[in-house]
């Protein structure tokens, strides 16, 4: 039986104990993934942000309200009933609708990768429950084994067939192990509850058992196509060049202000004339005159807005370079790593029990030389259990940074 094989089956185990001792909830990374997309407070507060981006640039282009006024004049009797609708003729309401237009697509994207990020933070914080439950797991098995071996010495000692010290020595060993689960058990109760920290406001820590196996692809695509990739869809870099755009088109709205925007007024005079009260209509052009404001101002801020902006996709794209390929590098060290290390375990670390085993039994090796190699085994066992989760950390690591799952194409739902 491989490593791997009999750390699953630890871990199954584990997860079968979890569920006699309390009302537990087994979820998979995808079920993880799901309840946070439908009842994480965090998304709908992301989905808030972009409603609130979309309410408030619907105004930009809007037609300016119209005004109604009265006045009397008291010399001669005069009554004036008047509306006063400005004529936006300049073309500045189009390029304002393009710079919502684009300012909503910046909101979006800069939500969705926000969004995955939290993913990210999802599928973390679920590897750590399930290493965590692995780890305990595998220290229970091992416990299970000291407790059956200070049984029986106990019984010889009680028979006269084994001596005090092996039975003391293998109580010890037992003793310290399960100081070894204690520990264990406080950082699986830490690591579910960070991930129920994530999750829906109804998750219950204490009930969560991450199910699955902690596995990392087997190839990556080269580093180069993960970059071209990140910039194409990595919604922080989508967003700052839609701010660009926006900015732009805020700029040619602002170079429309030299253009005046007329006001037609109409309405209704009432007045007295020789033969007593006269009524009849008017009719008024008013034109303002761009002498003090032509809009320079607002051209040359939003101007320094799109260079600025331009700066910050560049400084994030060179960002974007260097963690991926940090990203990259990390994992493929790492998994290397847990390869090599669990080639050496599986033709070594099993042999060594198997030998230690076997030479208690026909009592070529004391317990002194058994309980070592099962302290070697267990420590082995944790080590590549170790190894696993660093390189699956590393994975999830590297999909953070290009901004979607391209390892792990099937998890999201």
């Amino acid at each position: 039986m491989s490593s791997q094989t009999r750390l699953s089956a630890a871990l199954a185990a584990g997860i079968f104990l979890v569920l006699f001792e309390a009302d537990a909830q087994v979820i998979t990374e995808q079920d993880a993934i799901k309840t946070l997309l439908s009842q994480g407070p965090q998304t709908r507060e992301l989905r808030s942000s972009v409603a609130v981006v979309e309410a408030e640039t619907r105004g930009w282009s809007l037609w300016p309200n119209p005004e109604a006024n009265y006045s009397r004049e008291g010399a001669g009797v005069a009554h004036f009933w008047q509306a006063e609708q400005p004529l936006p003729v300049s073309g500045r309401r189009g390029y304002l609708r393009k710079a919502g237009s684009a300012a909503v697509a910046a909101a979006r994207s800069q939500s969705g990768f926000a969004l995955w990020q939290l993913v990210s933070n999802v599928r973390a914080a679920f590897y750590d429950v399930l290493a965590s439950q692995g780890r305990e797991a595998a220290i229970r098995s091992n416990l299970d084994r000291l407790q059956e071996i200070a049984r029986i010495l106990s019984e010889r000692e009680k028979q006269g067939e084994g001596s005090t010290y092996d039975r003391l020595r293998a109580e010890r060993e037992r003793a310290e192990v399960e100081a070894e689960l204690v520990s264990a058990r406080v950082g699986t109760v830490q690591a579910r509850s960070r991930l129920a920290s994530l999750l829906g406001p109804n998750t219950e820590p204490s009930g969560l058992v991450a199910s699955g196996q902690i596995e990392t692809a087997p190839v990556a695509p080269p580093a180069s196509d993960l970059f071209a990739r990140a910039l194409a869809i990595r919604g922080d870099y989508k967003a700052r060049q839609k701010l660009v755009e926006q900015f732009l088109f805020a700029q040619r709205a602002a170079e429309r202000l030299r253009i005046p925007e007329p006001s037609v007024i109409a309405g209704v005079k009432r007045a007295e004339v020789f033969a007593g009260m006269g009524t009849g209509p008017f009719v008024a052009l008013s034109v303002p005159l761009p002498v003090f404001n032509k809009g320079k101002t607002e051209v040359a801020r939003f101007r320094a807005e799109a260079e600025r902006t331009q700066a910050r996709c560049q400084t994030l794209e060179q960002q974007i370079f260097a963690e991926l390929n940090g990203a990259y590098s990390a994992l493929e060290l790492r998994r290397g790593a847990a390869d090599e290390y669990r080639r050496g375990f599986e033709t070594q670390g099993q042999r060594l029990e198997q030998i230690a085993q076997t030479g208690y039994q026909e009592g070529e090796l004391g317990i002194l030389g058994l309980l070592d190699a099962w302290r070697v085994s267990l420590q082995s066992k944790l080590k590549l259990l170790e190894l696993d989760t660093a390189a699956k950390q590393a994975e999830i690591e590297l999909e953070r940074v290009v901004g979607e799952p391209v390892l792990n194409k099937g998890i999201l739902p």
